[in-house]
């Protein structure tokens, strides 16, 4: 069973971070010993911490380093709020605008797009838009709705 010493004593500071040292799992998170079976080093260092983990709660990380295991770093949360979090801080696996590789246009295009829209007009409907940027019928429909590109004034 890990205890706070034993834990503490597999990290370094980094940071105002504790980083573990110990084995890291594929996700990026410590695994530790504890009560029989292997857990993840954060929800066991929040657990010797603070105390038990409320069923269905998640222990999230205010520095965004998963290896850390600083007592100040973790708090708890609903899943809702934690994939809130992850989103709000651009953590998701679903990158967006410039900060997709599959990106055609930039944010200038887009906001190009949005003013120059016409419904019906042979230089300026969406099909049209899309042919002269390089880019599907449904892209600039996209755009043009805020569904792409919605962070672009």
């Amino acid at each position: 069973m890990a205890t706070i010493e034993s834990l503490m004593s597999r990290t370094r500071k980094v940071g105002d971070c504790l980083e573990f040292t110990g084995y890291i799992c594929k996700a990026g998170y410590g695994l530790v010993w504890h009560n029989g079976k292997n857990r993840l080093a954060h929800r066991v260092s929040f657990d010797l911490h603070h105390g038990t983990i409320t069923d269905g709660r998640d222990v999230m990380h205010s520095c965004d380093n998963r290896k850390c295991l600083n007592p100040k770093h973790l708090n708890l949360g609903t899943r809702l709020e934690n994939m809130q979090d992850m989103i709000a801080k651009r953590r998701d696996k679903h990158p967006c605008g410039l900060h997709s590789g599959m990106s055609k246009i930039t944010p200038e295009i887009a906001i190009e797009i949005r003013r120059r829209y016409t419904p019906y007009s042979r230089t300026d409907s969406s099909c049209a838009l899309g042919r002269e940027f390089g880019i599907s019928q449904a892209a600039v429909w996209a755009i043009i709705t805020g569904k792409t590109w919605a962070d672009c004034s």
